[in-house]
């Protein structure tokens, strides 16, 4: 499946030192060649060998700067905003991946309709994003199910990037891409960065807690 940037990723990129946009699963997207397209919230400049890319992005420097690094215009680069409706995609797509911008989102249960929507029948979904859980233990909030809250990605706000965490249950996010008609078939606690909370995590000394969660969808 593929992995893209969401829009905290975005905002890194767009500071004086950006990161490096290339966040690809290529092997995969090998594995799936098929004629549909991906959409995808976030940008990418991989492999795209046998398939035909779609990338969406609210930021258009990032849109910008994604096409400076796609001279031969293998993918389809625009900028818009997933948590609204987009009636041109409804049913386009084979395959849709997101890569840590769930948690980026404050209308998710829009983007969650978009994506389903967008999705052909068969279709899968593919999402990595912040363990909701996790967002007690590094102090995004004290009560678990304060769904709603909002808190600055300190790591940023410390590098002088202003972006924010919008939390949510892993219900809420459940039943908001279940009532798009989807179907989760995995999800997958990350092992990677599960040993490298802050300091003031809610961990104990050597303490292992997963950071990231992968989730997967089918569109029945």
């Amino acid at each position: 499946m593929l992995a893209v940037d969401g829009h905290a990723a975005t905002a890194r990129r767009e500071s004086p030192h950006p990161a490096s946009p290339v966040l690809w699963d290529r092997p995969a997207t090998r594995k799936n060649r098929r004629a549909g397209a991906l959409v995808l919230s976030g940008l990418d400049d991989g492999d795209t060998r046998g398939v035909h890319v779609t990338a969406i992005d609210l930021s258009p420097r990032l849109i910008e700067l994604a096409r400076a690094r796609d001279p031969g215009a293998t993918i389809n680069y625009q900028v818009g905003d997933l948590s609204q409706p987009r009636p041109g995609a409804a049913g386009r797509f084979d395959a849709v991946g997101s890569y840590l911008a769930l948690n980026d989102v404050a209308e998710y249960r829009g983007f969650a309709a978009t994506l389903a929507t967008s999705l052909k029948l068969g279709g899968r979904l593919a999402l990595a994003f912040n363990n909701p859980y996790s967002a007690v233990t590094d102090r995004h909030v004290t009560d678990y199910f304060d769904s709603g809250a909002v808190s600055s990605y300190r790591g940023l706000w410390e590098s002088g990037i202003q972006t924010y965490h919008h939390h949510r249950t892993l219900e809420n996010y459940l039943d908001a891409f279940h009532a798009g008609g989807l179907r989760l078939t995995k999800l997958t606690d990350v092992l990677t960065r599960a040993d490298s909370h802050r300091p003031d995590a809610y961990l104990p000394p050597g303490g292992r807690f997963p950071y990231y969660m992968l989730l997967a969808f089918s569109k029945p």
